[in-house]
């Protein structure tokens, strides 16, 4: 005699092998790039808090608080025109260039390496070879954390549109 079949198991969850929702086309690697912008802008917080606490800086010094905030500003500014310029463009192509891979690993290291490579390529065209190493890490590392941030957020919603 033979053991009968088990009763299926409601699932509670999304289940790991159904297709996540794609992060593909320009209005989805749009959201990447804001997602990627607030990554930046609180990486800026963080270092304008940091050199207040460090330095204390008063208003006899060259960078003073407000000097310090206008330069962040500036490089805030500089790094969302870069996003549009080219993380929009260059998002779009590789995603495109990932559209039938189906691992979400190789998606978000795909958008890493992208980003590191916009980023170096930002500085070296203009001859500054050290500083574009920094970029690179700043752009693999906010375009990898975007695209991860994205892809989560997608699924999230797929599984509970009332989240949308």
């Amino acid at each position: 005699m033979t053991a009968p079949d088990p009763l299926p198991v409601p699932s509670t969850g999304p289940r790991l092998d159904t297709p996540a929702p794609r992060v593909v086309g320009p209005r989805a690697v749009l959201e990447v790039c804001g997602r990627a912008a607030l990554i930046l802008l609180g990486a800026a917080v963080v270092l304008y808090v940091g050199y207040i606490v460090v330095e204390r800086p008063t208003s006899r010094e060259g960078v003073d608080a407000a000097t310090a905030a206008a330069i962040l500003a500036m490089m805030y500014a500089l790094h969302l025109a870069a996003l549009l310029v080219l993380g929009w463009p260059g998002g779009i192509a590789t995603a495109h260039l990932l559209r039938h891979e189906t691992s979400e690993a190789r998606h978000v290291a795909g958008f890493a390496v992208t980003g590191a490579v916009l980023g170096a390529a930002v500085l070296l065209v203009v001859g500054h070879v050290g500083a574009a190493a920094v970029w690179a890490v700043v752009g693999a590392a906010s375009a990898g954390a975007a695209r991860a941030w994205t892809g989560r957020a997608r699924r999230r919603r797929a599984v509970h549109p009332s989240r949308a």
